[in-house]
């Protein structure tokens, strides 16, 4: 998941980043924001029978209002299952770490990563367990779940895990520079030719014509946005029936066109980079300031902490990220927050029931609120707490998508995504042909692919 610094309960978001640089692991303080170093968490407090099962949960929030938002998730299963207590560590993540400790012997009994991103290859090198039998085991159901959410965390048609909070993005628009222009801020673009001509209007030049004062939208900044469009224009990054990697079809070779033409459009004189250099405030930087009229952004930035505070008298809206098929708009990407069980781990059953605890109402929107994500839960989908939040209506309308999609759940994906990332660079600002460049990049994961397995 992004990067966070999100909390909003009572209207403030205070969190530090799933994911981002966080705290060395460390047991969480007995008293979120003192100052004494803690040897024992909250999620300890509850006194236990000595039969007990005790397990370790490992998770990766580290801001202050995130470890006390998951302690008192913990708390409350630990109030009322005597016979599983869970003790929390937390802190930032590595997938190096969990699997050297799976190599090690000596796991954590759970995992709840900040990003899925981990999920294909620690299921593909048995890093994590398959949940499926457990959780018929245990009888769990998990009719409330979104299913695209849980596609984020199967791996070879099995569950490796299961989604806690997740985020989706899509476009932010200022109301007013929309009015401005003579643009109707009711009707956002809704197809790339609609955002390529709404972008002319709304683009503003210097006198001199060679800088950019306002940008109508930026394709890649703040993130280069190959997860979020890609789908949008059709393009496809692996076909799971052939096993082929097909970054390089005439889809998203056009994808990659569709890139290029912002940057050989607007970046002459190195307008558009020039501009994204000045950003600064996050992500949204260019838009609270003004000086980019459209973007694509995450959920969290209608949190307390982002735009609302950031950008106060900013008037904005959002809309699903334009399509280039009716029947493609309004669906999104999703990736979130990951709950698995290591291989190793002394009590997977009593592991996987506290894993289902997770998939009810009141942990998944005490975090949700919290980090002022999007829930994996349908029946949170109509909560008033997170409905009411401005702007958010979108993102939940969008993870909830008959045609909301993920990534790739194969093993060379975050090679995949690297390349990616890499070639649009090339493409974009070294003069490399994108058709050249896709075919290279297949051939490499390919082959990859084929020698490692999906």
């Amino acid at each position: 998941m992004r990067s966070r610094l999100a909390l909003l309960m009572g209207g403030a978001l205070l969190a530090a980043a799933c994911g981002s640089a966080g705290p060395t692991p460390t047991a969480a303080p007995a008293s979120a924001g003192s100052g004494a170093p803690a040897t024992e968490d909250a999620s300890t407090a509850a006194s236990a029978p000595a039969e007990a099962v005790t397990l370790t949960l490992r998770y990766c929030w580290g801001g202050e209002g995130e470890v006390k938002a998951m302690e008192q998730v913990i708390q409350a299963w630990n109030q009322q299952h005597p016979e599983i207590q869970v003790k929390g560590i937390s802190g930032n993540i590595q997938t190096e770490e969990v699997a050297a400790a799976v190599a090690g012997g000596a796991p954590p009994d759970m995992v709840i990563m900040c990003d899925n991103s981990a999920v294909a290859g620690f299921a593909h090198d048995s890093v994590i367990m398959p949940l499926d039998d457990l959780l018929t085991k245990i009888g769990a159901d998990t009719s409330d779940i979104i299913p695209s959410s849980l596609k984020w965390t199967q791996y070879q048609g099995k569950q490796y895990g299961l989604p806690f909070g997740q985020d989706t993005w899509a476009l932010y628009y200022n109301t007013d520079a929309f009015t401005e222009v003579g643009l109707d801020p009711n009707k956002p673009p809704t197809t790339p030719d609609e955002l390529w001509a709404d972008a002319a209007k709304l683009t503003k030049w210097s006198a001199d014509g060679k800088t950019l004062e306002r940008a109508g939208f930026i394709p890649d900044d703040p993130d280069k946005n190959l997860e979020s469009t890609s789908n949008l224009f059709n393009c496809q990054f692996y076909d799971e029936a052939s096993k082929k990697i097909t970054v390089n079809s005439p889809e998203c070779v056009a994808w990659f066109q569709w890139y290029k033409k912002w940057y050989d459009t607007y970046n002459k004189n190195n307008a558009m980079t020039g501009l994204v250099a000045t950003r600064t405030g996050g992500d949204a930087g260019l838009l609270d300031t003004g000086k980019q009229a459209m973007g694509i952004y995450g959920e969290w930035e209608n949190g307390a902490s982002y735009i609302p505070k950031n950008a106060p008298d900013l008037h904005y809206k959002t809309a699903p990220i334009p399509a280039i098929s009716p029947d493609k708009y309004g669906a999104a990407f999703i990736n979130g927050n990951a709950f698995m069980i290591p291989t190793g781990s002394t009590n997977p059953e009593a592991a996987a029931k506290f894993g289902m605890y997770l998939m009810t109402d009141p942990p998944s929107k005490t975090m949700d609120i919290q980090n002022a994500s999007v829930p994996q839960l349908k029946s949170l989908l109509t909560d008033p707490t997170l409905t009411a939040i401005p702007n958010q209506q979108t993102f939940l309308d969008l993870v909830n998508h008959k045609d909301a999609w993920t990534t790739p759940m194969i093993s060379v994906y975050a090679e995949l995504k690297d390349g990616l990332g890499s070639a649009l660079s090339a493409v974009t600002t070294g003069g490399a042909d994108p058709q050249s460049a896709l075919d290279d990049l297949a051939s490499q994961m390919q082959a990859k692919l084929d020698a490692n397995g999906p």
